[in-house]
């Protein structure tokens, strides 16, 4: 009979057995379900930023291609691809949740004028979680860009792309000088200033070497005159080409203090030439 019961217990107990076994595993069950949580945003499905609903053209040649972009609260864009190199300039404050391929999701808060570079190679979701409208100009750089580096005070303490924080406008009384054309960020192919107006002090360029885009800032109210005609009033988030070799002269009509971004294409001086 002891014979007999062994073999019946063994049957009985072998499924608590495989249980055991079964349950000796969490350790990496856990860490899978701990990668997918933090890492959820993977490249499948991703619409270009040309697809992108939130992104609205409103310029391209063969230097940029120049979207406003725009999330309102509590709103978020479809994944979307970023294949080639950028800058951005924040037009109010941000606080988004920026989703990132491959990454756990970030808080991300920028100030309202905050300029950024990233050379691209990513896709993303944005969220507007905070509910506060997202809204700036993304402007692809459809050039190769290399050694991209920070210029003007404190160049390496800055995030890749941002402009130094004096941003005092220009006034009437002369004897308090002031930087006129702040340099921000460069990279082989581009240069990016950071330029105020007002107070009387226009920004004239005679003879400029070459071809650049102005882009308005939250504060801006700009006349724009181009070749000694009046070309355009721009205010927050206007953007404008200006030619190589075309004279130019940027005013503040309201007489309150503009700053624009002027970015500037140093191969397009030579091409404007042939």
């Amino acid at each position: 009979m002891k014979i007999s019961v062994l073999p019946a217990l063994a049957l009985l107990l072998s499924p608590a057995a495989a249980a055991q076994s079964s349950t000796a595993q969490p350790p990496s069950l856990t860490k899978d379900i701990q990668i997918d949580t933090q890492s959820p945003i993977k490249t499948e499905g991703a619409v270009s930023v040309a697809d992108e609903p939130h992104y609205a053209h409103v310029f391209q040649n063969g230097y940029v291609q120049v979207y406003t972009v725009t999330v309102p609260p509590l709103d978020a864009t479809l994944l979307h691809r970023h294949d080639l190199p950028y800058l951005y300039i924040t037009l109010g404050g941000a606080d988004i949740v920026d989703a990132v391929e491959g990454k756990p999701p970030a808080q991300v808060t920028l100030e309202d004028g905050a300029t950024r570079y990233s050379p691209g190679g990513f896709a993303d979701i944005v969220r507007a979680d905070a509910g506060i409208e997202f809204h700036n100009i993304t402007v692809v750089l459809t050039h190769p860009q290399d050694s991209p580096h920070n210029l003007g005070a404190a160049g390496d303490a800055r995030p890749l792309g941002s402009c130094p924080q004096n941003n005092a406008l220009p006034v009437q009384n002369d004897q308090i000088p002031f930087e006129q054309v702040v340099p921000c960020f460069e990279t082989s192919e581009v240069r990016m200033e950071l330029v105020k107006v007002g107070g009387g002090k226009d920004y004239v360029q005679a003879a400029p070497q070459t071809a650049a885009l102005l882009i308005a800032m939250s504060n801006a109210n700009l006349d724009v005159s181009v070749g000694g005609q009046h070309a355009a009033f721009l205010h927050a988030g206007d953007v404008l080409w200006l030619s190589a070799g075309t004279a130019r002269k940027v005013g503040d009509f309201l007489g309150t203090g503009s700053n624009f971004l002027l970015i500037s294409f140093k191969d397009s001086g030579a091409a404007a030439a042939k």
